[in-house]
């Protein structure tokens, strides 16, 4: 999907996964790789010396994902501007189109992109949709345009998956199952949001869905310290056996098992990164007790944390 547009004028060979700026256009790289479902993940992070507009023309179907960590770019597509500013990502769907990449100059140009294969959208899209008798495709959403975008805030469970699957990726070694199964959430979680793929269970209306939805997004930005039940009932508009129930309906998992998930999920990435030795994390994510969290890190991930630090 991205091979043609990386001019080998501008490029060379780093290794067999990098590509690295000519000397004289900047410095950085440009890493890619594509995983078994044919997902294609490029990671940016890079510096132009000036400014280097790219164009990449494709007469074939296109589905990206895209994620801003840093330094702002352009996109013209039919002659139509996109912006994607810092902290904010896209669902992108292209075909038969022509595309003008403007890339910061002079300064660090940090993104990650999640090339997706048409068959493995339609797939996914159909399976979640079954339910609520839609029908959600790459064909109807483009409905013959060259390119149509969705966009969003990257939420904070989102850029942990994000810079987990960053840490991944740029390891020497790399998992290749570890690497699909975050891009694969990360397809799913923005699918789910953007297109409203969710089944409303019984006796919630699409007001408490939203407000559902903000329960958790006060859970992932204050993991360490977070609200009581009856805190977070008040602060949704909802009361407490609606915010037990329809959680648990919508979500899968209670509040408290959510909680746990992403307080852990978050200390794997601060393990792996090297940002925190196990008791760190173990505070940072909110836990008083290190002897409890390496229990329930380890009946999460199979492994203790001190193996993560250490490798």
């Amino acid at each position: 999907m991205y091979k043609r547009y990386f001019d080998e004028s501008l490029f060379s060979p780093k290794n067999e996964v990098s590509l690295m700026p000519r000397p004289e256009v900047g410095t950085g790289s440009i890493d890619r790789i594509t995983t078994y479902s044919g997902i294609e993940i490029v990671y940016y992070d890079i510096c132009y010396h000036a400014s280097c507009p790219f164009v990449f023309a494709s007469k074939g179907r296109m589905v990206e994902l895209q994620f801003a960590l840093s330094g702002q770019r352009q996109v013209m597509v039919s002659d139509q501007i996109h912006e994607l500013p810092v902290g904010k990502g896209a669902l992108a769907f292209m075909q038969n189109f022509k595309a003008r990449f403007y890339p910061p100059a002079t300064e660090r140009y940090v993104s990650l992109a999640l090339g997706i294969p048409v068959t493995l959208f339609d797939y996914a899209a159909n399976q979640l949709a079954t339910s609520l008798n839609r029908k959600i495709e790459f064909n109807r959403i483009l409905d013959g345009q060259a390119s149509r975008a969705y966009y969003f805030d990257i939420d904070t469970r989102s850029m942990a998956l994000v810079k987990q699957l960053i840490s991944v990726f740029t390891n020497a070694n790399r998992s290749p199952l570890m690497m699909e199964a975050f891009a694969l959430e990360l397809l799913n979680r923005h699918m789910i949001q953007l297109f409203d793929l969710i089944p409303r269970p019984r006796g919630l209306s699409t007001g408490d869905l939203q407000k559902l939805h903000r329960v958790k997004q006060v859970l992932e930005s204050c993991m360490a310290d977070p609200p009581s039940l009856q805190a977070l009932a008040k602060m949704a508009g909802v009361n407490d056996f609606k915010l037990k129930s329809g959680f648990k309906a919508c979500f899968g998992l209670t509040v408290f098992e959510y909680l746990r998930h992403i307080r852990l999920d978050y200390a794997m990435k601060l393990l792996q990164d090297g940002e925190a030795n196990v008791t760190e994390a173990a505070m940072r994510v909110g836990y008083s007790n290190v002897s409890a969290f390496s229990e329930q890190f380890f009946r999460r991930y199979g492994v203790k944390p001190s193996a993560i630090k250490n490798q």
